[in-house]
């Protein structure tokens, strides 16, 4: 048989013409695609031409990450000479590019340099204009955030991973143009330290604390924030028990808090808020003054345009419901509301007293929780008084993690009866291979009031199966 001559066809490469397209992309494109791949891989890139020589030289995204050069490249365990290599590697790259500005920096090492190699490391990304610089690393003792850091005026995020050291900020502070602070794992325990660090962001946008620990304070007060995030586990809940926490930024739209209760949470002066998350981990009971600090917190955000509540919130609000009949507060602006709960008489009480005062909410998304097992049986009385969003914006409900339950089904009719203009009503099953069939016809028979309602049934698994009925 004669061997085709065709030659083969090359990634990369026009058929017609024989030319390598890729190559030719514009720098910035190239440097672009590349930016996700660990700069080992576009190193190597250096052998295939003088071109991609010359765009590694001048790759503005470096990412150093002691972890994938011991599995991806080395494949062994942690020692001194590897530690070396890596060092070594990190040293070539910088001396090799040609001192272009840096978009990204990203260094991860452990506890594996001093923190003279860190800081030299560091120095040069500074001096190259570097626009974000991520830091990952393990300290012996408290780490000083080096001058040059503080200083740089290209500078626009900031990303610290210490792993629980104490950071110590240097005496003259910059930060001219800061938009994006981020620290994870961070020792804060100096009560001053957050507050005289955002007073030195003038600009600063967003702001995320993970995993960190404090004093007995958390004062977060700025003109400029946009975004404020607090996240911690369940794992060490008595650093937050013990601090009050502070937020004061008049220009906030989000706030995210997803960590244990707090002494006290004090919100104020959040006039632009738009978002507001409330997420509360590590507690071993539900109390009246759980309940009491969900109500006073939500009560100080009246204008925020979506609102999402955690189990525990509501549980908590439900300890507190005979004192909450009066609501203070109407949330005029509410859109989207997001809650998990449990389909029982104590969680729907909760969500018909926020929704009473939604009167213009048009998203209502519910999470059926049914852990703790309660067994009341739920008769949804219809409303004594006319519900605002129910005669004219609730327009979409999503129910997740139905099984088909009781409560359910009469929560389910609930809605269908009383929503006048609902559009959308999703069901998302929480195990499909337990639910009968006839349950979403039974579903489908329940008296409607919406005319132009579609009934739509998911499993909860999305990606690996789904059906939808309609009516």
């Amino acid at each position: 048989m004669e061997k085709s001559s065709a030659k083969p066809k090359l990634l990369g490469t026009s058929a017609s013409e024989g030319i390598d397209r890729i190559s030719y992309l514009p720098d910035d494109i190239l440097h672009n695609i590349l930016s996700s791949l660990y700069i080992f891989d576009v190193v190597h890139l250096s052998i295939l031409s003088k071109r991609w020589n010359y765009i590694w030289r001048t790759m503005p995204y470096l990412h150093f990450d002691i972890n994938l050069f011991r599995y991806e490249r080395i494949k062994r365990p942690w020692d001194l000479v590897m530690a070396e290599n890596f060092k070594d590697f990190i040293n070539t790259v910088l001396i090799s590019q040609c001192g272009v500005s840096l978009v990204c920096f990203k260094l991860c090492c452990g506890n594996l340099f001093d923190k003279e190699a860190i800081f030299r490391w560091v120095r040069v990304a500074t001096k190259r204009n570097v626009q974000e610089l991520v830091l990952s690393f393990c300290p012996v003792a408290q780490f000083e955030l080096p001058y040059c850091v503080a200083t740089c005026e290209s500078l626009r995020v900031l990303k610290l991973q210490l792993y629980r050291a104490i950071l110590k900020l240097p005496n003259h502070m910059g930060f001219s143009q800061l938009k994006l602070l981020n620290l994870e794992r961070v020792n804060l325990s100096n009560e001053h330290l957050t507050c005289g660090l955002l007073s030195k962001c003038p600009v600063l946008e967003k702001l995320i604390l993970e995993e960190c620990t404090f004093g007995t304070t958390i004062d977060i007060a700025s003109t400029s924030l946009v975004y404020v995030s607090l996240q911690k586990g369940d794992d060490d809940g008595e650093i937050y028990r013990n601090c009050n926490v502070k937020i004061s930024c008049p220009n906030l739209k989000v706030l995210k808090y997803g960590a244990p209760m707090a002494k006290d949470i004090i919100l104020e002066n959040l006039f632009s808020i738009e978002v507001v998350h409330i997420l509360f981990f590590d507690l071993d009971d539900v109390t009246e003054e759980l309940g009491m600090l969900v109500h006073k917190m939500i009560k100080n955000v009246p204008s925020t345009s979506a609102l999402k509540l955690c189990l525990l919130s509501i549980w908590g609000l439900c300890s507190v419901s005979q004192q909450l009949r009066n609501f203070p507060v109407t949330f005029y602006n509410l859109k989207s509301l997001k809650l998990t709960v449990t389909i029982d008489v104590f969680s729907m009480e909760v969500m018909m007293l926020l929704l009473k005062h939604s009167p213009n909410l048009e998203v209502l998304n519910l999470f059926s929780d049914d852990a703790d097992g309660r067994d009341e049986t739920l008769k949804m009385h219809e409303p004594s008084e006319s519900f605002v969003c129910f005669e004219s914006h609730l327009k979409s409900i999503k129910l997740a993690g139905f099984k088909y339950h009781d409560n359910e089904m009469e929560l389910l009719r609930f809605f269908l009866k009383n929503a006048r203009v609902l559009e959308k009503l999703i069901i998302v099953w929480d195990d499909p291979d337990d639910i009968p069939e006839e349950a979403s016809e039974e579903v489908l028979k329940f008296p409607r009031t919406s005319s132009n309602v579609v009934v739509t049934f998911l499993d909860f698994n999305l990606k690996s199966r789904s059906r939808y009925r309609t009516i």
